[in-house]
């Protein structure tokens, strides 16, 4: 069995391992995909699952949940990694916020993922929970800089939001490519969540863009609700070029965990 490398994105509701293996090619092919739901039987439930799988030469993790369960998980999957483990890695990029401590690290990650598949200039966009759009750029000697970027609701937190904060308003489910003419009030809020979401982020596209210096720079498109944001309706409008990638953060930490942990990089196929 190939050698693999195991990556994992913990979120506040979801925690995603994707086991990497290194084929004769040098290039590395996910051979394990796993989502965990976030609970305090993760840390126990996700090394299960890994000692079952494919052999990690080492491994990195990348965090936005509470630091004693970021701990627990970390300890627990360092355990059945058969080589160096990172929590975090460093992501290789410089970080141009006023507070670079603050940036979540999904964001770093998505950014240096990006950096992977389509070079920098482009800007980040990872739509799920929240939504973020985020600008790569390069520094004067040509290296990779996270320039920050906006957090917005994504789809469903927007919907969620509107039936706790209206007493009458129904808790709806939006749709991609859901029609902006609701003819009831259930239509009309998935309208507003679901074509409302498309527009924001557009207007944040170009916003970011433009005030970051890269306009016409390629987009990088992530996460679970990025079907919102795809297709003719979406961001790929326009004759900008869009790159969507699933497993962006993964890459984002295969990229840097391998160089930090490895001292070598592993492309993906």
């Amino acid at each position: 069995m190939a050698p693999a490398f195991l990556t994992v994105d913990l979120g506040n509701s979801a925690c995603k391992l994707l086991a990497f293996e290194c084929g004769g090619d040098g290039r590395a092919r996910p051979s394990l995909r796993l989502v965990l739901p976030v609970d305090g039987g993760l840390p126990v439930a996700a090394a299960a699952h890994v000692q079952d799988g494919p052999e990690c030469v080492g491994g990195a993790l990348a965090s936005v949940a509470e630091p004693a369960l970021t701990a627990a998980l970390s300890g627990a999957l360092a355990a059945v990694v058969d080589g160096p483990w990172c929590a975090p890695p460093d992501p290789g990029l410089t970080v141009a916020c006023d507070h670079p401590e603050s940036v979540g690290l999904d964001r770093l990650f998505a950014a240096r993922g990006a950096l992977g598949v389509a070079g920098a200039p482009a800007i980040v966009v990872d739509a799920g929970t929240a939504l973020t759009v985020d600008a790569l750029t390069t520094d004067g000697a040509g290296h990779a800089v996270f320039a920050g970027g906006a957090i917005a609701p994504g789809p469903r937190l927007w919907a969620a939001a509107l039936a706790a904060g209206a007493a009458r308003l129904p808790s709806v489910d939006p749709r991609p490519e859901a029609p902006a003419l609701g003819l009831d009030t259930e239509r009309a809020l998935i309208a507003g969540c679901s074509v409302g979401f498309v527009g924001a982020a557009r207007e944040l596209v170009e916003c970011v863009g433009r005030e970051a210096g890269i306009v016409d720079a390629p987009l990088v498109l992530t996460g679970g609700a990025r079907a919102f944001l795809g297709g003719s309706t979406g961001l790929g409008r326009g004759g900008r070029r869009l790159i969507e990638c699933a497993d962006l953060v993964h890459r984002g930490l295969l990229a840097a965990g391998c160089s930090e942990a490895l001292g070598e990089a592993w492309e993906t196929a």
